[in-house]
């Protein structure tokens, strides 16, 4: 994968995370009804997910111009995948249903997956010699 093309991935993975921790700060009951139906409805507890997560997309929209954080904050989010997905298994019953249940716990794991080939892919790269404005 070229230097250029993981640039985008983190950007837009970046992106993502930090939307998606917005909407789940500022909208918890929305972020609760469309996403993140396990348990009962904690307005406190979605938001403070919506922290973690949006911070996550900072960090990755703060390292895009810096190769040498891809491959720790992309190791931190395959880590946190991760976990998330054992924390949706262990709770899978409490899904609106069994099959959405099954199907966030292998989307999460698949997440931590690519994470970790990401990461593998950004330590591989060479560093590129930064160049001379003119």
């Amino acid at each position: 994968m070229s230097e250029r093309t993981l640039r985008i991935v983190v950007a837009l993975l970046g992106l993502y995370h930090l939307l998606t921790g917005l909407l789940a700060l500022f909208a918890p009951g929305t972020f609760f009804d469309e996403i993140g139906r396990y348990g009962a409805e904690n307005p406190h507890y979605v938001g403070d997910v919506g922290a973690f997560t949006a911070a996550y997309g900072v960090i990755l929209l703060a390292a895009v111009r810096c190769p040498s954080w891809w491959t720790p904050v992309l190791l931190v989010g395959a880590a946190w995948y991760a976990a998330h997905a054992f924390n949706h298994l262990l709770d899978i019953d409490e899904a609106r249903s069994d099959a959405r249940g099954t199907l966030d716990t292998i989307l999460l794991a698949f997440g931590s997956a690519a994470l970790s080939w990401l990461a593998v892919a950004a330590s591989r790269l060479k560093p590129q010699p930064a160049r001379k404005r003119s």
